[in-house]
Parts: structure tokens; sequence; C-alpha cells
């Protein structure tokens, strides 16, 4: 009993070494590995990517903005505005300046800025928020709007029948056109560069330059002969013959009167002596 449980025994030990010695010889299976992420042209995801405007095609295609959009590259907020527009809830308005409104501020007034305060000035062009035109005139009854610069660089809105004003402390730009209006990034062409007074504690030099939303002046009325001809003005009034400067209208003395008589007396007389010697 005792030897026929020993051989079952070593018959399970030798059938489990079989198995263990033919398993090792077996080739080993490799398994699939996960695949690897790959950066392509849209990771990380770009505001563009995200559904956002592409600020630089914008103002680059739609307008005069050569010169803010410079300043923007400049001091690299180009992609502070799309973040701001793309990857927040709030979006953004730009405020954009048209070339000759910075070509009116004397150049010494922004070359003069240093970096920080160049940005901070771009920045108090951008509300951190998406405004439509018809939201301004609620802005206009809340008092100064805080810009993207933050707290120190604020501005005053007025809204009047659909004509908006932007005004910092040494500027009154107004919003001349809208550029673009569309969700998250709305951005309004000014007429003028804003100017805060925590970058400028005097008025800078800012060079005048014509309305062109201002009509031409009416001509002057004319007559139905010559309407719209220009008005003339009337013949000076020729002196008098023998008259001179001075002495024209001076009274005749009694003496000159007398002498004018005795010459004509002295004409006649000659006269009548000629006819009788005749």
């Amino acid at each position: 009993m005792r030897c026929a449980a020993a051989f079952a025994l070593l018959a399970t030990v030798m059938s489990v070494s079989v198995v263990l010695h033919a398993g090792a010889h077996r080739p080993l299976v490799k398994l699939p590995r996960a695949a690897a992420l790959q950066k392509t042209d849209t990771w990380p995801p770009t505001p563009q990517a995200t559904g956002g405007a592409n600020l630089t095609a914008i103002l680059t295609l739609d307008g005069p903005f050569r010169t803010f959009l410079g300043y923007l590259q400049q001091t690299n907020l180009v992609e502070v505005f799309q973040n701001q527009a793309s990857l927040t809830d709030q979006g953004i308005t730009i405020f954009v300046p048209v070339d000759k409104a910075f070509a009116a501020v004397k150049p010494s007034v922004l070359s003069g800025l240093s970096s920080l305060q160049l940005k901070n000035l771009m920045l108090c062009h951008s509300l951190a928020k998406h405004y439509e035109l018809a939201d301004f005139e609620g802005l206009s009854r809340i008092g100064p709007v805080t810009t993207f610069a933050g707290g120190l660089y604020t501005v005053n809105v007025t809204y009047d029948a659909g004509t908006v004003h932007v005004r910092s402390r040494w500027a009154d730009a107004k919003i001349v056109g809208s550029v673009s209006v569309d969700a998250p990034m709305a951005i309004y062409e000014l007429d003028r560069v804003l100017l805060p007074a925590t970058l400028f504690r005097a008025q800078p030099p800012v060079a005048a330059f014509p309305d062109d939303d201002v009509p031409a002046p009416p001509p002057p009325p004319g007559d139905d002969d010559g309407a719209g001809a220009p008005a003339t003005e009337p013949d000076p009034v020729a002196p008098r013959q023998y008259d001179s400067a001075g002495v024209a209208d001076a009274p005749i003395s009694a003496c000159g009167a007398g002498d004018r008589f005795a010459r004509r007396a002295a004409t006649a007389a000659l006269g009548a002596m000629a006819l009788i010697a005749l």
C-alpha cells in the first residue's frame, strides 16, 4: 500500500518536471506596447485650434493697423490676447488705433518708454472681456473701466446714440469702426492713441489731423446768373483828377477862391481886347 502511494507521488513529480522543462524552451511572446504620444502641429492646442480668431491675420488684412500689430509683436502680447480670447470664458475687447493715430504722436513719446511701459500702454488698449457695441452703453454708466493693464490703467467710456468714445487722461478716442465683433474677440478701430496719466504726467505732444468724416463746407451762395461764383470785392474808387494824397479832401480856403476869381477875370479881359483889335 505504501509502495503504491510512493510510486504515484513519484509519477506526479516527474510529469510536473517535464512540463516545466518544455516551457523553458518555448519562445517568449512580446506583448504589444502602448502607442507612444507623438507631438503634432496642434499639440499643445493653440488658440486657433480651440476655435479662437487669428489676431495677426485680422490686423494684417482688415485695416491700417500695422503699427499697433508691430507693438504687440514687440511686447509679446499677441499670444496673451489670443489666450485671453480662446482659453477663458470672458473673451477680450481690443481697441486698435489706426496707423495715422500713431503717426500723430511725436516719435519721442513712445520711443522714450521702457519695454514694460510700452507693454502696459498696449494692454491699456484692451478689456479682459468681450463687449459688443451695444454693451458700451452700460459701461458708460459705471464710471472708470479697468483695462487689461490693471487698476492703474482705467478708461472712461461714453455712449451717445451709437457713438462711442474711449477716453484716457490725455486722449479722447472715438470708435470709428468695428473690425471684428464675433465672440470671443471684439476688435474696434480708434482714431486716437490712448495716453494714460500713469505713463504720462503731462500732455504728450500730439499733432492734429483732419477728420475725414467732416464734410467740406458748402460753396458760398451766388445770384441766379452766377451761382456758386466766388464773391468779388468792390472796385476801389478812383481819386479825382489832380488830387494828391492828403490834399484832395482838404477844405478850400477863402484866399484860394479869390485867386481863381482874379485869374478868370483877367482871362475874360484879354479875350475882349483881342476881339476889339480884330
